[in-house]
């Protein structure tokens, strides 16, 4: 079978028109004969071998209808079939019987009343599945030839063919080129249209096989007329057992009837499963005002869990996370206290933070416990310590950059931090140490949240919120010049300044005991104290470091202290040693001490304790001894 159309002639003179017409017009079709019972066999014979529609005219047409799920199309008795018929009988006092299907029927009904023409009508039905008694019918058409003197009859070709009508003139109304034209295009556009629908559904469907979540589509009966595999899967229901049914019938306490009852759709509801829970949307269908029908997704619980959790993987992959929050932050002090609450209050906004605090306060853990407690918590935090870059890699890191922007630059270019940090945070630590040509790129990104891309020209929007942190007095290098006056206003606009910790007695203690019990549990050790006279004496100490030296002293101390309890003679030693050795210790009774040697060694010293008090931050140690980085190179 080459072709997709099969038509079936009702009498051979139709069919030597279909062939004229096919090889005049090149038309793609198969033809075959057959009157209606004998058309029914070969209109299935056609189904089954692949044709995608059938043609045939009609009685023969309308039976076919009935065994085949096929379009069947109808060559249509157009008026000018019937107009050349019943013409000759305008000018006749006869009467005219009119025998064969409505579409017969009724058009010579219309034509003989314009025509003025006296017509007796013997209409045959189409049923389904109705078997035909043509003697019965003969009798029933030749009693009404003889009860009205007829001996004229119009019809159809199942007048000549079933009917034996003695000394009657039959005149067969037949179908034209027209007529026949007509049902070939009729019929090569359904195939068309049928095919692409049939293409849309496939692609339709293949895109509800591939779907991570389950579907369920019914129509305003609630019957099911769609169910995806994950549905098949969530439900344990197969297309058969659930296509075609009433959806209470198959899925209890789905609630659909509810939606086609109210027409209020219902998202995010939480539904249990006997595997489980899933998260269910209900939506009706609406077309028109009306409700067609109801779609439902199903998203099975544990695999949301899971794919979140892939996400935070991700993240914690690349350390776009934050790991801390309010509840790790430990203090008794009063003004620790009222900064957290304060702190806790600008996490619900979305303005710029700057948090100003000496080195080793902890300004990123607090930066962290903001996003934490943020509407941006899901989003990424991203956290970038500005004084460990150079600024042309500090730029290019931020902003990132297009594909050859420079020597060495990726292929594809990359992406920035800030773009990076879409829907999050950026916390940019040690903010003070940026290069002023960087930050006049970022005002530019704190005023309009947009970034453009080294080497390009290309703006790209970002929606983040960014926290800032120093350990510089700002105002101070704004004085200097060192420091944009119009980026420190854009920055300042909520402010936190984190108080050293020789200004927290009260948390020393007790941090102290916190990282000594950290440690020696990291390390397989019982807690390691130390005796109460060691611990207040540590509170005249300065602290220079703040909370990250006491932190790196207190693991010391649970390495180097023996197993449990007190610490001993040689470990108080070292701490003391330590201590007093720090070149960051500037407590009273230390100036004879630094002031020993000569010139050469005094500036040493006090370089070393800058360089101490900046975390070796050569930059910021130079910029606060305002020399450059070749005299504080020489001294060390």
């Amino acid at each position: 079978m080459g072709n997709k159309i099969l038509l079936i002639a009702p009498y051979e003179d139709l069919a030597g028109l279909a062939i004229s017409v096919r090889s005049q017009f090149a038309l793609d079709f198969d033809i075959e004969v057959a009157l209606l019972e004998e058309a029914i066999a070969v209109a299935s014979a056609a189904e089954k071998a692949g044709y995608q529609a059938i043609i045939s005219r009609g009685g023969t047409a309308a039976i076919i209808r009935q065994y085949v799920n096929i379009p069947v199309v109808e060559i249509k008795v157009t008026g000018y079939d019937i107009l050349r018929v019943l013409y000759p009988y305008r000018e006749t006092a006869a009467t005219v019987a009119i025998v064969g299907y409505d579409n017969v029927v009724l058009g010579c009904r219309a034509v003989s009343q314009i025509l003025n023409i006296t017509i007796r009508e013997f209409l045959l039905n189409v049923k389904i599945e109705q078997i035909y008694d043509w003697p019965v019918i003969n009798g029933q058409v030749n009693q009404l030839l003889k009860d009205n003197g007829i001996t004229e009859v119009v019809g159809d070709v199942v007048v000549q063919s079933k009917l034996c009508l003695e000394n009657i003139n039959i005149k067969l109304i037949t179908s034209g080129q027209e007529a026949l034209l007509q049902a070939v295009a009729e019929a090569g556009q359904i195939i068309a249209v049928r095919e692409m629908e049939k293409r849309e559904a496939e692609r339709l469907q293949t895109i509800l096989n591939f779907v991570h979540d389950g579907v369920i589509a019914t129509d305003e009966q609630g019957i099911v007329t769609l169910l995806n595999p994950v549905a098949e899967h969530i439900f344990h229901l197969s297309k058969e057992e659930a296509v075609g049914k009433y959806i209470g019938d198959v899925i209890p306490n789905t609630r659909i009837d509810t939606i086609l009852q109210t027409g209020v759709a219902q998202l995010e509801d939480l539904q249990k499963i006997p595997d489980g829970h899933i998260l269910t949307n209900r939506v009706p269908i609406q077309v028109e005002g009306g409700i067609k029908g109801v779609v439902a997704t199903f998203q099975e619980v544990t695999k949301i869990q899971n794919a979140e959790q892939k996400i935070r993987q991700n993240l914690y992959a690349k350390g776009l996370y934050a790991r801390y929050s309010f509840a790790d932050i430990y203090t008794t002090d009063r003004q620790m206290e009222r900064l957290l609450t304060i702190a806790k209050s600008y996490a619900g906004t979305d303005a710029t933070i700057l948090i100003q605090g000496e080195s080793g306060t902890g300004k990123e853990l607090l930066a962290q416990s903001i996003h934490q407690e943020s509407e941006r918590r899901n989003g990424p935090f991203v956290a970038l310590n500005c004084s460990a870059l150079p600024a042309n890699l500090l730029e290019s890191e931020l902003f990132g950059y297009a594909e050859g922007a420079f020597t060495g630059a990726k292929r594809g270019g990359k992406a920035g931090l800030f773009e990076v940090a879409h829907n999050g945070t950026i916390f940019l630590d040690e903010i003070g140490d940026i290069d002023r040509k960087v930050q006049a790129r970022l005002l530019r990104v704190l005023e309009e949240k947009q970034v453009m891309r080294l080497g390009s020209d290309t703006i790209i929007p970002v929606d983040i919120r960014i926290i800032a942190a120093t350990n510089v007095n700002l105002r101070e290098e704004v004085a200097k010049g060192n420091f944009r006056l119009d980026l420190f206003y854009r920055l300042n606009i909520l402010n936190l300044v984190v108080p050293p910790l020789r200004a927290r007695p009260g948390d020393l203690k007790q941090l102290l005991n916190y990282f000594l019990h950290k440690y020696s549990e990291k390390y397989g050790k019982e807690t390691v104290f130390l005796p109460e006279e060691v611990v207040d004496g540590l509170l005249n100490y300065q602290w220079p470091g703040n909370i990250r030296e006491l932190r790196n002293m207190a693991e010391r101390i649970a390495i180097s202290a023996p197993d449990g309890g007190l610490a001993d003679a040689e470990t108080l030693r070292l701490i003391m040693e330590d201590l007093g050795n720090n070149p960051g210790d500037f407590a009273p009774g230390r100036t004879e001490e630094l002031l020993r040697g000569s010139l050469k060694e005094i500036k040493q010293r006090i370089i070393m304790a800058v360089l101490a008090e900046e975390d070796q931050n050569k930059s910021r140690a130079a910029r606060r001894l305002n020399i450059d980085r070749a005299t504080l190179d020489k001294y060390l």
